[in-house]
């Protein structure tokens, strides 16, 4: 466990830096004139810079300044204050990936309040003022992730599932979705545990695994509705020499979650749509602010499965969607 956790963390602690080092490095009042449009992820964490790409290479396009906002644990009184902040800044608009649906709603109808366009993207806040929701339609994808891990297990066996943080909107609804194909997909599969992994910690996450393997010796697969469970769970087998023999699905196309599928370890996962979220967030921002009426409260971005057929070239088919896009009028 130990070895495993000093390879991962530098990789992990360097991705984070990269994150964090994104963006507009002001924090004072925006300059007069110039729009104002800031991405609020939930915690840093690798996974959201691609988003913040698309974002970044929209704002190119249509000529406005972007930022990156991230709190640096996943804990939604630090998202909460990251908020407010910006409110205190007077920003244009506000992406937020919402790390706790009713935990946000009174913050974010202070920033509408106050005039700021607000919208969510990859996780939703739905109880709130927020305009819309771009990203995955979590339900359908966790529906896509059970069926395709019924397949796996050739529909019997037990299952269990990872899960970072039991608050989220978005992972609540990959479960919902994943749960309900077992059920009626492969009813002859049973749903043995889902573990909190606490905010996407991957010590949390391999601890957990720990725990699983040993609770339930029968033990066929392990699904992981958040980016940490996979590798998480790829790290712990290979430890154990139980690769291969224990299957495991999850989100999102994280490092080591691609290079599970690579070796075997990992079978196959749902990868997300992330730049698409970041660079439709900027135009969906830019039409709100200039009154235009947002038709679509949900907008979906799509997913894709990734295995061992397409881990080598699923990027590009991701890339395409964007490539000569003219910018709006």
């Amino acid at each position: 466990m130990k070895k495993t956790l000093a390879i991962l963390l530098p990789v992990a602690l360097g991705a984070v830096l990269l994150i964090n080092g994104c963006g507009n490095k002001q924090k004072g009042e925006k300059p007069k004139g110039e729009k104002l449009l800031v991405m609020v992820p939930k915690f840093l964490h690798p996974y959201y810079e691609p988003c913040y790409q698309g974002f970044k290479d929209a704002a190119v396009k249509y000529g406005v300044k972007t930022e990156y906002r991230a709190a640096k644990v996943s804990e939604v009184t630090q998202q909460v204050e990251v908020i407010e902040s910006l409110i205190a800044r007077h920003v244009d608009g506000i992406a937020i990936s919402a790390l706790d649906d009713q935990a946000l709603v009174p913050v974010i109808k202070e920033a509408t309040d106050a005039g700021i366009k607000v919208i969510c993207f990859d996780a939703p806040a739905p109880s709130s003022k927020a305009l819309c929701y771009i990203g995955t339609m979590n339900e359908a994808a966790g529906y896509t992730g059970g069926e395709m891990m019924a397949k796996y297990m050739n529909g019997e066996g037990e299952a269990a599932v990872l899960q970072g943080g039991l608050g989220a909107a978005n992972l609540n609804e990959r479960f919902k979705g994943f749960e309900r194909a077992l059920k009626e997909k492969a009813p002859k599969i049973k749903l043995v545990a889902r573990e909190d992994v606490q905010g996407g910690r991957m010590d949390v996450a391999m601890n957990k695994t720990e725990t699983l393997l040993q609770a339930h010796p029968n033990l066929k697969a392990i699904f992981a509705v958040s980016a940490e469970g996979a590798p998480a769970a790829s790290a712990v087998l290979k430890e154990q020499k139980k690769s291969g023999k224990i299957l495991v699905g999850g989100f999102d196309d994280q490092r080591d979650t691609l290079a599970g599928i690579r070796d075997g370890t990992v079978q196959f996962c749902i990868a997300q749509k992330t730049y698409k979220m970041g660079y439709l967030s900027v135009e969906t921002l830019l039409d709100a602010m200039a009154g235009k009426p947002i038709a679509q409260k949900e907008i979906d971005t799509g997913v894709l499965i990734i295995t061992k057929d397409n881990v080598d070239t699923y990027m590009d088919e991701m890339r395409k969607e964007f490539q000569g896009t003219p910018a709006k009028p």
